[in-house]
């Protein structure tokens, strides 16, 4: 066994093993990256995506906002409006009242009189 330099193609990579090892690495994660997830569009059009949740959002708030200002602007005539609304259509009552359904209307023939009056 001689001690002769290697010299040429397997030289070279013997010598830069570390380096070449890192840019087969570097090459891999830019192909991954850049080719197959498309990279810097990809995180433009999250954030776009990301904007537009924003603002609606920002639209959903702002109608919270105005529905809560409405219902807290009901005054003492509106809720009556609203109290006869729920009685007329859905029958509601308050607590101590009597509900009385008729149902049907029936007339009797009172063809025979008795003396006794049932009034």
């Amino acid at each position: 066994m001689s001690n002769r330099p290697v010299t040429g193609l397997i030289g070279f990579i013997n010598k830069n093993k570390l380096t070449l090892i890192l840019i087969v690495i570097l090459f891999s994660l830019v192909k991954q990256n850049i080719f197959n997830n498309n990279f810097p569009y990809i995180v433009l059009n999250k954030q776009e995506a990301i904007d537009d949740i924003k603002l609606i959002n920002n639209n959903l708030t702002n109608q919270n906002t105005l529905i809560e200002s409405q219902i807290n602007s009901f005054t003492e005539e509106n809720s009556s409006l609203i109290e006869s609304k729920a009685r007329f259509k859905y029958g509601l009552i308050k607590e101590g009242e009597y509900f009385f359904k008729i149902t049907k209307i029936t007339q009797a023939d009172n063809l025979e009189e008795t003396g006794k009056s049932a009034l």
